[in-house]
């Protein structure tokens, strides 16, 4: 049930006093004043806005009049409850009254009780931007969630701000979509903001793709400094992952899985995917390259956002967070090294507890189309019921890359150089031995600070020989975590999470430990093939 009709059931059922939510009070008088020209409505009912600034406006006449003066946040219900006649009064931003006075609070408990047996019904609506009921209103007062604008608002409101300019003139269909498209996740009036700003940038052409991008970037920023989401733009491919042949190929298998077509076949939406492995493996850029992939939108919940702020925000936030990712849904929702979000960690337990079980209710029981990508570090900081089934339609584990592996590895990277014919330049399965235990972003930084003497060498081309002198100058990461490695792979021995690999030859982390003892003995010709 859409939020107005719930309101307007709510005042038949006399309810006395209601919260509704929203981020865009104007629009929500506005339909609140057309449930009142409604045949649904009581008869005889006025319709009263009042907040401390502007006092009262009469927004439909009642049938007994209302002798309205000057009121405070504490003398407004008094003079609300003396009225004798049909009325609904629409408080704004009135949560500001209960946080700074308790007996604000026991007065609007009093009325939620009392005015049900009143012989006119009368309601109290109070707006606000958030849902921020006190402990002792939770039972007494329902909370009415307006949520973000629709396609269908967004459309009507593009057109109403382009039309009087004449900026959707030439304008095709297909681009006014992608305008509304863009604007999803956003407020009306964030939306307007973003559209009149891109009306402007356009001047005397008229709104074209130029106005998309003005449009994502003003998005961008806004859910930015919303809360606990980033947008993060990204259109790579999957051919920038090197490895993780089994992930990429589940990934690709789900692409259409969005899709109408697929819906009708009878394809449920895909929940989401964990993926494992100690830093550096690749798992971000996964999240990343999958939204590309799919082409879909890409948000990234800040972990630390979510527990910032005042005590009980942390909830909020994240229910925020989720009411944003279902409006712009299809999309990717990549929540980073989750298990500090869930691990209880620098935030008291019950806090950390109430996040997790919101989040993990609304995973098992979400219905829009928002494919949740989390990554992980440590799983021994995770709580059992998240990587159960049912939450994530898989687990991988982003294990070490073998040498074919790294050899893939590098071919990215030496590409993003613009380097090319890199099998003819460069000796790959050399590189690859020397650098066994490394992981994709120790690969990266090879390949980087090789580039240094070649740059000072007269700018000269890199060679094998730069790679193999950075490969043997650095210590990988995974030396320091053979134990922490060893008991994420005894996940997939347990068959609780896949290999993202399908390579059969892995990395043995007690050849490390050999690496380790040759390097240091100056063996600058260990291979660990032979060993």
């Amino acid at each position: 049930m859409r939020w107005p009709e719930e309101l307007l059931l709510n005042i038949n059922a006399r309810i006395g006093v209601m919260q509704l939510v929203t981020p865009d009070e104007d629009d929500a008088l506005r339909s609140i004043v057309g449930l009142a020209d409604s045949a649904a409505w009581p008869p005889g009912m006025g319709l009263f806005a009042w907040d401390i600034a502007d006092q009262y406006r009469e927004l439909v006449a009642p049938s007994v009049p209302f002798q309205s003066r000057t009121a405070t946040q504490e003398s407004v219900l008094n003079m609300i409850d003396s009225y004798e006649g049909a009325a609904a009064f629409i408080l704004k931003d009135y949560h500001h009254a209960w946080q700074h006075r308790s007996e604000v609070t026991r007065m609007l408990r009093n009325l939620a009780a009392r005015l049900p047996a009143r012989k006119q019904p009368l309601v109290i609506i109070i707006t606000s931007p958030e849902a921020n009921l006190p402990q002792e209103l939770l039972q007494d007062v329902p909370v009415l969630e307006a949520g973000k604008p629709g396609p269908e608002q967004l459309r009507e409101l593009l057109h109403r701000i382009a039309m009087p300019d004449g900026a959707l003139q030439n304008a095709s269909p297909g681009l006014c979509e992608r305008l509304v498209e863009s604007a999803l996740g956003l407020s009306l009036s964030e939306a307007g903001r973003a559209y009149r700003k891109a009306i402007v940038r356009s001047g005397t052409r008229g709104l074209d793709e130029r106005a998309v991008r003005q449009v994502m970037h003003e998005k961008q920023y806004i859910i930015r400094g919303s809360g606990a989401l980033e947008l993060y733009p990204y259109t790579g491919s999957m051919n920038h992952v090197g490895g993780a042949d089994t992930l990429k190929s589940w990934l690709d298998e789900r692409k259409e899985a969005f899709s109408d077509e697929a819906r009708q076949y009878g394809l449920s939406a895909p929940k989401g995917v964990a993926l494992i492995g100690i830093p550096g493996t690749g798992k971000s850029l996964c999240a990343k390259v999958t939204a590309g992939h799919w082409g879909m939108t890409l948000l990234r919940m800040d972990v630390g956002a979510v527990f910032s702020g005042l005590l009980g925000s942390s909830e909020q936030n994240v229910r925020q967070a989720i009411r944003i990712a279902e409006v712009i849904a299809p999309c990717v929702l990549w929540v980073d090294e989750i298990e500090k979000a869930f691990a209880g960690q620098n935030v008291d337990s019950g806090t950390a507890n109430r996040v997790m079980a919101t989040f993990l209710t609304w995973m098992q029981e979400k219905t829009a189309p928002v494919f949740v990508f989390a990554t992980a570090n440590n799983i021994d900081r995770l709580p059992p019921e998240l990587l159960r089934k049912g939450r994530f339609d898989e687990i991988f584990f982003l294990d070490l890359p073998t040498a074919a592996e790294r050899e893939g590895i590098l071919d990215v990277h030496l590409r993003k150089h613009g380097y090319s014919m890199i099998a003819q330049r460069f000796d790959l399965p050399g590189i690859a031995r020397v650098t066994e235990g490394f992981v994709g972003s120790e690969l990266e930084a090879v390949v980087n600070d090789a580039m240094f003497p070649a740059f000072r060498d007269n700018r000269r081309e890199l060679e094998t020989a730069d790679l193999l002198r950075a490969a043997k100058s650095m210590v990988p990461l995974a030396r320091s975590h053979r134990e922490h490695i060893s008991r994420l792979r005894h996940l997939v021995e347990q068959g609780l999470a896949r290999n993202a690999s399908s390579q059969p030859r892995r990395v043995e982390l007690d050849r490390l430990a050999e690496h380790d003892t040759a390097r240091k003995q100056g063996n600058d010709q260990y291979d660990p093939d032979k060993s």
